[in-house]
Protein backbone atom coordinates (compact mmCIF):
# COMPACT_ATOMS: atom_id res chain seq x y z
CA UNK A 1 0.00 0.00 0.00
CA UNK A 2 1.58 3.66 -0.85
CA UNK A 3 1.91 6.21 1.82
CA UNK A 4 -1.11 8.01 0.16
CA UNK A 5 -3.08 5.42 0.31
CA UNK A 6 -2.34 4.28 4.02
CA UNK A 7 -3.10 8.14 4.97
CA UNK A 8 -6.45 8.22 3.32
CA UNK A 9 -7.21 5.07 5.05
CA UNK A 10 -6.41 6.54 8.61
CA UNK A 11 -8.44 9.69 7.56
CA UNK A 12 -11.77 7.58 6.94
CA UNK A 13 -11.23 5.80 10.09
CA UNK A 14 -10.89 8.64 12.25
CA UNK A 15 -13.78 10.36 10.79
CA UNK A 16 -15.65 7.01 11.25
CA UNK A 17 -14.71 6.64 14.97
CA UNK A 18 -15.31 10.87 15.54
CA UNK A 19 -19.09 9.91 14.25
CA UNK A 20 -19.41 7.09 15.98
CA UNK A 21 -18.68 8.37 19.21
CA UNK A 22 -20.62 12.18 18.51
CA UNK A 23 -23.53 10.19 18.16
CA UNK A 24 -23.34 8.58 21.08
CA UNK A 25 -22.53 11.49 23.09
CA UNK A 26 -26.14 13.07 21.31
CA UNK A 27 -27.82 9.86 22.37
CA UNK A 28 -27.06 10.34 25.84
CA UNK A 29 -27.75 14.03 26.24
CA UNK A 30 -31.20 13.35 24.58
CA UNK A 31 -31.59 10.64 27.50
CA UNK A 32 -30.46 12.91 30.20
CA UNK A 33 -33.94 15.23 28.24
CA UNK A 34 -36.00 12.85 28.52
CA UNK A 35 -35.25 11.35 31.95
CA UNK A 36 -35.43 14.74 33.65
CA UNK A 37 -38.62 15.48 31.83
CA UNK A 38 -40.02 12.52 32.68
CA UNK A 39 -40.96 13.32 36.67
CA UNK A 40 -41.83 16.90 36.11
CA UNK A 41 -44.92 15.67 33.76
CA UNK A 42 -45.82 13.17 36.46
CA UNK A 43 -49.58 13.45 37.14
CA UNK A 44 -50.57 13.61 40.85
CA UNK A 45 -51.58 10.42 42.83
CA UNK A 46 -53.49 9.30 45.58
CA UNK A 47 -51.51 7.78 48.77
CA UNK A 48 -54.12 8.70 51.30
CA UNK A 49 -57.29 9.67 52.29
CA UNK A 50 -59.92 10.17 55.00
CA UNK A 51 -61.98 7.77 54.99
CA UNK A 52 -59.82 5.47 53.93
CA UNK A 53 -60.47 3.56 50.28
CA UNK A 54 -63.14 0.56 50.69
CA UNK A 55 -63.24 1.84 54.91
CA UNK A 56 -65.25 1.87 57.57
CA UNK A 57 -65.91 4.92 59.26
CA UNK A 58 -67.69 4.72 63.05
CA UNK A 59 -66.97 8.18 63.90
CA UNK A 60 -67.53 11.76 62.15
CA UNK A 61 -63.87 13.21 61.83
CA UNK A 62 -64.00 17.15 61.68
CA UNK A 63 -63.13 17.24 58.18
CA UNK A 64 -62.34 14.76 55.14
CA UNK A 65 -58.96 15.08 53.24
CA UNK A 66 -57.05 13.38 49.84
CA UNK A 67 -53.56 13.72 50.07
CA UNK A 68 -51.40 13.04 46.92
CA UNK A 69 -47.79 12.29 46.20
CA UNK A 70 -46.85 15.87 45.21
CA UNK A 71 -47.84 19.57 45.86
CA UNK A 72 -51.14 20.54 44.21
CA UNK A 73 -51.19 23.68 42.31
CA UNK A 74 -54.09 25.42 43.43
CA UNK A 75 -53.65 28.74 41.52
CA UNK A 76 -53.81 32.22 43.35
CA UNK A 77 -55.69 29.99 45.88
CA UNK A 78 -58.52 30.24 44.77
CA UNK A 79 -59.53 26.36 44.71
CA UNK A 80 -60.40 26.34 40.65
CA UNK A 81 -60.37 23.07 39.55
CA UNK A 82 -60.26 21.26 42.75
CA UNK A 83 -64.17 18.92 44.25
CA UNK A 84 -64.40 16.80 47.02
CA UNK A 85 -67.87 15.41 47.12
CA UNK A 86 -69.30 12.89 49.04
CA UNK A 87 -72.54 10.98 47.75
CA UNK A 88 -74.55 9.06 49.51
CA UNK A 89 -76.62 5.88 49.87
CA UNK A 90 -79.61 7.97 48.87
CA UNK A 91 -78.05 9.59 45.94
CA UNK A 92 -77.44 13.10 48.10
CA UNK A 93 -74.44 15.30 48.34
CA UNK A 94 -73.45 15.41 51.99
CA UNK A 95 -70.29 17.90 51.89
CA UNK A 96 -70.50 22.19 51.16
CA UNK A 97 -68.62 22.48 48.29
CA UNK A 98 -65.98 23.93 49.95
CA UNK A 99 -62.31 22.75 49.80
CA UNK A 100 -59.22 23.93 51.06
CA UNK A 101 -55.79 23.17 49.35
CA UNK A 102 -52.50 22.92 51.39
CA UNK A 103 -49.26 21.76 49.75
CA UNK A 104 -50.07 18.10 48.84
CA UNK A 105 -53.63 17.70 50.59
CA UNK A 106 -56.91 18.84 49.67
CA UNK A 107 -59.70 18.93 53.01
CA UNK A 108 -63.44 19.55 53.30
CA UNK A 109 -65.99 20.04 56.36
CA UNK A 110 -67.08 16.08 57.05
CA UNK A 111 -71.03 15.69 57.52
CA UNK A 112 -73.13 12.41 56.61
CA UNK A 113 -76.51 11.32 56.84
CA UNK A 114 -77.64 7.68 57.77
CA UNK A 115 -75.60 4.54 57.70
CA UNK A 116 -74.82 3.27 54.33
CA UNK A 117 -72.34 2.89 51.40
CA UNK A 118 -70.94 6.04 50.20
CA UNK A 119 -68.76 7.67 47.34
CA UNK A 120 -66.57 10.00 47.48
CA UNK A 121 -65.87 12.24 44.27
CA UNK A 122 -62.07 14.13 44.14
CA UNK A 123 -60.87 15.89 41.64
CA UNK A 124 -57.51 17.64 42.05
CA UNK A 125 -55.01 19.61 39.72
CA UNK A 126 -51.50 18.55 39.20
CA UNK A 127 -48.45 20.38 40.12
CA UNK A 128 -47.90 19.63 36.66
CA UNK A 129 -50.95 21.84 35.81
CA UNK A 130 -52.82 18.68 34.71
CA UNK A 131 -56.34 17.87 36.38
CA UNK A 132 -56.87 14.14 38.35
CA UNK A 133 -60.12 13.35 39.36
CA UNK A 134 -61.62 9.70 40.63
CA UNK A 135 -63.97 8.32 43.16
CA UNK A 136 -64.12 5.25 45.65
CA UNK A 137 -66.50 3.74 48.40
CA UNK A 138 -66.29 3.53 51.68
CA UNK A 139 -68.87 2.71 54.43
CA UNK A 140 -70.40 4.60 57.00
CA UNK A 141 -71.70 3.28 60.55
CA UNK A 142 -73.21 5.75 62.62
CA UNK A 143 -72.71 5.93 65.84
CA UNK A 144 -75.86 5.98 68.77
CA UNK A 145 -76.94 9.39 69.14
CA UNK A 146 -75.73 10.83 65.54
CA UNK A 147 -77.32 13.48 63.90
CA UNK A 148 -77.57 13.14 60.76
CA UNK A 149 -77.56 15.62 57.84
CA UNK A 150 -80.11 16.07 55.65
CA UNK A 151 -78.11 16.18 52.42
CA UNK A 152 -78.62 18.03 49.16
CA UNK A 153 -79.97 16.84 45.57
CA UNK A 154 -77.30 19.14 43.92
CA UNK A 155 -73.61 19.35 43.89
CA UNK A 156 -73.58 22.59 46.85
CA UNK A 157 -71.49 25.32 45.87
CA UNK A 158 -69.14 26.83 48.59
CA UNK A 159 -71.17 30.10 50.01
CA UNK A 160 -67.51 31.56 50.66
CA UNK A 161 -65.82 31.28 47.09
CA UNK A 162 -64.82 34.13 45.60
CA UNK A 163 -65.23 35.89 42.15
CA UNK A 164 -61.91 36.42 41.11
CA UNK A 165 -60.53 33.23 39.20
CA UNK A 166 -59.70 35.66 36.44
CA UNK A 167 -57.83 37.54 38.18
CA UNK A 168 -55.72 34.92 40.27
CA UNK A 169 -55.53 32.79 36.85
CA UNK A 170 -53.02 35.66 35.39
CA UNK A 171 -51.56 36.43 39.21
CA UNK A 172 -51.27 32.29 39.78
CA UNK A 173 -48.93 30.55 42.58
CA UNK A 174 -48.72 26.91 43.38
CA UNK A 175 -49.39 26.05 46.83
CA UNK A 176 -46.35 24.43 48.27
CA UNK A 177 -43.21 24.52 47.40
CA UNK A 178 -43.74 27.04 44.47
CA UNK A 179 -39.80 26.68 43.61
CA UNK A 180 -40.15 23.02 42.40
CA UNK A 181 -42.00 23.95 39.78
CA UNK A 182 -39.62 26.26 38.03
CA UNK A 183 -36.50 23.89 39.53
CA UNK A 184 -38.14 21.14 37.20
CA UNK A 185 -38.15 23.88 34.06
CA UNK A 186 -34.75 24.81 34.80
CA UNK A 187 -33.21 21.14 34.91
CA UNK A 188 -35.16 20.23 31.44
CA UNK A 189 -33.61 23.57 30.29
CA UNK A 190 -30.27 22.96 31.05
CA UNK A 191 -30.54 18.94 29.88
CA UNK A 192 -31.87 20.78 26.21
CA UNK A 193 -28.38 22.93 26.13
CA UNK A 194 -26.57 20.01 26.61
CA UNK A 195 -27.98 18.49 23.75
CA UNK A 196 -27.62 21.32 21.67
CA UNK A 197 -23.91 21.95 22.72
CA UNK A 198 -23.32 18.37 21.78
CA UNK A 199 -25.07 18.42 18.02
CA UNK A 200 -22.82 21.88 17.40
CA UNK A 201 -19.70 20.34 18.58
CA UNK A 202 -20.34 17.06 15.82
CA UNK A 203 -20.48 19.46 13.36
CA UNK A 204 -17.72 21.41 13.93
CA UNK A 205 -15.49 19.00 13.80
CA UNK A 206 -16.86 16.92 10.95
CA UNK A 207 -16.40 20.55 8.86
CA UNK A 208 -12.81 20.70 10.46
CA UNK A 209 -12.59 17.07 8.99
CA UNK A 210 -9.26 16.96 6.93
CA UNK A 211 -10.39 16.28 3.15
CA UNK A 212 -8.46 13.03 1.71
CA UNK A 213 -5.69 14.02 -0.23
CA UNK A 214 -6.33 12.93 -4.47
CA UNK A 215 -4.38 9.97 -6.19
CA UNK A 216 -2.13 11.53 -8.96
CA UNK A 217 -1.99 10.27 -12.11
CA UNK A 218 1.22 10.56 -12.59
CA UNK A 219 2.32 8.46 -9.69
Amino acid sequence: MTQRGSRRTRLRSSARRLVAGSAAAVAIAGGAVLGLAGPASAHNYLIASTPEVDGTLTALPKTFEITTNDKLLDIGDSGSGFAFRVVGPDGKYYEDGCVAVDGSSMTTPAALGDSGEYTVEWQIVSADGHTVSDEYPFTWKAPSGFSAATGSSTPPTCATAGDDSTEAATTGTASGDTDSAATDALWIGAGGVVLVAAVVAVLLLLRRRPAPETDDADD
